[in-house]
């Protein structure tokens, strides 16, 4: 696990004590030298109940600001645990603009 990605996890389990919670590093998804500039999130959590889409992402890209100064593409997938319990899968992350290795 890189540090940028352990310290995404402490960073959202500390403001958000997410139900669930998954930080997955998908740098290597791209192409560069950056090892930990591209994280895909998926956060569940009772806080995101009274909050709008915009809301939630408004929430996180605060939270992450100094954060977000070395994170090149961040994929968040916010989620009420009654949102949760209705998904059947998480979309996949978008390609980089910068180009990808596949």
């Amino acid at each position: 696990m890189s540090n940028m990605q352990q310290h995404l996890i402490e960073q959202l389990k500390t403001a958000l004590d997410p139900n669930h919670l998954e930080v997955i590093n998908e740098s290597h998804n791209h192409s560069g030298s950056a090892r930990e500039s591209h994280f895909k999130l998926i956060i569940v959590s009772d806080y995101f109940n009274d909050f709008k889409l915009i809301e939630r992402h408004r929430f996180i890209n605060r939270l992450l600001k100094e954060e977000m100064g070395h994170i090149h593409a961040l994929a968040m997938h916010t989620y009420t645990i009654d949102e949760w319990r209705m998904k059947n899968s998480i979309p996949d992350s978008p390609k980089c603009v910068g180009g990808s290795k596949f």
